[in-house]
């Protein structure tokens, strides 16, 4: 029985839907093809062209099926495939990640903070909008040209749009059939946990629908044999962190987060320290190295999250922004901790709270006060944004006014922020006697001389707030650590890179100081390791996770740093154990009955 036995179309309007579906389904194999890079391979890979076109092909299905008009449908999905794929090539660029389902949550950040977008597009956005008029016009030129040509009566058009609408989210979804054909077996070369190298063996489309069949998977199963067979080998060492006495003196703490912060010395043609001198001395007088951080060029949270709650992101893959879903009330965080000791917990971030949905979920994190935007008013800029020196000038205020301790300051800072394609203006002369590198391009000059001109004076700024800051009389504890490498993809190109690597696998920095008594030592690290580094320097009791973290850090570096893929399980289970239970684990490792 066909659509024609029931009245819903005519033979004639039968024979032009049939055709017009087989010019969509070669369309949209056709565009993907154009528009993938990954799928342009020789010989050609039909298994993963049909795998990205068909969601395509659906879209185009849905469309056609509340219209009406095959070309109207063609021109529309056409623009919308190609625009998706436009914004997904700047995001691989500035932030060396694909689109994601995640992204889906930003959608009304990204509308109230279109000017803050905008500098992404530049002089082009002009020109974005004057091909979005010319694409409305040429769609309602093709809507009247096809007023007249033969259509599916409203009957056929709506179960033709049912239809293609109900196999679409079944296929995002990852229902029967679906998940079998977009499986990792059907999608050589795919790994969650990858998503930038995973789209480019599979293709942008097939990565899309499958990541998106993986969000169905909120907190993966940890390992709970895996993390209590630990704890019973290192009971002893856990019990006496969880027994430490609280220091008689409690230090007030300052963790500067620094936008884009990192040592271009990685960088061929560059010495270390040359545009970082101030960083490099202060590091010398306590604990340093090199920080893996869990995002590039942008979504700074993913660090933030890590340094704020201990838990690495990896192991929670879904999980593209931590602040959309997985920080939560109960987690035992940094702050939260220290609250709990008695502390004043305050966050400094020159920027709009609604960002990155901080305004929300910092108070569920443990901050008690929030300074945002609003509270830099008349702070001096540098650039676009507020510089380092005003926003520490502001913090070292604060703290003057605070009254007696202890006081745990986060200071997120905003000034070296991208693009990196801007003229430095006035600020170019701190470049002073440091030559940029031979062999940069004129795009990769432009975003050197940008960053680094922010980079020493953000330099400059850290070396008068710790000379401010370590001078009070009362102890303090300064951590400052980069939260990822700036997105400069013509600079990193035209120099490389001195170990050959690429420009993800580089490290930021980090130092942990004190105007008490500190041996100085070089550590590497991750990012989510900083939390229980603190707690250990300081002497501060440790339980749960942080206990297991800070435990497996320390018989990693007994073990002369080898095995580090199997001490990360440990790390990675013991988290998703503790999110998965929503209250700290036992002495045991374990989930107990109820919170502590």
């Amino acid at each position: 029985m066909t659509l024609r036995h029931f009245g819903i179309v005519s033979a004639r309007q039968g024979a032009v839907a049939a055709i017009a579906i087989g010019i969509m389904a070669l369309a949209s194999l056709t565009l993907v093809w154009w528009l993938d890079q990954a799928l342009r391979v020789i010989p050609l890979e039909i298994g993963l062209l049909w795998r990205n076109a068909f969601p395509v092909f659906l879209l185009m299905l849905l469309v056609y099926g509340l219209s009406g008009r095959p070309l109207f449908t063609l021109v529309l999905t056409g623009g919308l495939v190609r625009l998706v794929y436009e914004v997904n090539a700047v995001k691989e660029l500035n932030l060396n990640e694909p689109l994601m389902p995640g992204d889906l949550v930003l959608w009304r950040q990204v509308l109230h903070n279109m000017g803050f977008f905008a500098h992404y597009a530049g002089h082009r956005l002009v020109l974005l909008l004057l091909v979005l008029l010319a694409f409305v016009a040429v769609l309602w030129v093709v809507w009247r040209m096809e007023r007249h040509w033969p259509r599916l009566r409203w009957a056929g058009r709506t179960a033709w749009a049912a239809l293609s609408l109900i196999v679409l989210v079944f296929l995002f979804q990852g229902r029967y059939p679906w998940a079998s054909a977009y499986a990792d077996g059907s999608l050589p070369g795919f790994q969650l946990w990858d998503p930038i190298d995973s789209v480019q063996h599979v293709g942008f489309m097939a990565g899309l629908v499958r990541m998106s069949q993986g969000m169905r998977i909120v907190t993966p199963q940890g390992d709970e044999a895996l993390v209590a067979r630990f704890a019973a080998r290192h009971a002893d060492d856990l019990k006496s962190r969880m027994m430490r006495q609280v220091p008689a003196e409690l230090p007030d703490i300052v963790v500067v987060q620094s936008e884009a912060f990192f040592d271009p010395g990685v960088m061929k043609g560059i010495d270390y320290g040359e545009f970082t001198p101030n960083f490099e001395r202060l590091a010398a007088t306590g604990i340093t190295g090199s920080l893996t951080t869990p995002t590039y060029g942008g979504g700074t949270i993913r660090t933030e999250f890590e340094t704020l709650t201990g838990y690495p992101i990896q192991a929670f893959p879904s999980v593209v922004y931590p602040y959309y879903g997985l920080a939560a009330a109960w987690m035992p965080s940094v702050p939260r901790r220290l609250a709990a000791l008695g502390y004043s917990t305050v966050l400094f971030h020159p920027f709009r709270g609604s960002f990155w949905n901080r305004r929300q979920v910092m108070p569920e994190l443990g901050f008690q006060h929030a300074y945002y935007l609003r509270s830099f008013a008349g702070a001096a800029h540098a650039g676009e944004f507020v510089s380092d020196h005003a926003l520490f000038d502001h913090v070292l205020a604060h703290l003057d006014d605070a009254g007696r301790g202890p006081h745990y300051a986060m200071v997120i800072t905003m000034e070296n922020h991208g693009p990196w394609d801007s003229d430095p203006g006035t600020l170019a002369n701190v470049l002073g006697a440091h030559p940029l590198p031979r062999g940069l391009s004129a795009a990769g000059t432009e975003e050197l001389t940008y960053y680094l001109t922010h980079l020493v004076n953000g330099d400059d700024a850290l070396k008068d707030f710790a000379e401010r800051l370590l001078a009070r009389p009362r102890w303090t504890v300064l951590l400052f650590y980069g939260d990822h490498l700036p997105a400069l993809p013509h600079a990193f190109a035209d120099l490389g890179f001195d170990d050959n690597g690429t420009n993800v696998t580089q490290h930021t920095r980090y130092l942990l100081v004190s105007n008490r008594p500190l041996t100085p030592r070089k550590l590497n690290l991750s990012a989510y390791e900083l939390p229980a580094l603190l707690f250990d320097t300081i002497g501060f009791p440790e339980d749960g996770y942080l206990s297991l973290d800070s435990v497996v850090r320390q018989v990693w570096a007994e073990d002369h740093y080898r095995h580090g893929a199997d001490y990360g399980q440990i790390q990675f289970n013991a988290a998703q154990l503790e999110v998965a239970c929503r209250h700290k684990l036992d002495a045991a490792g374990k989930c107990a009955d109820s919170p502590d």
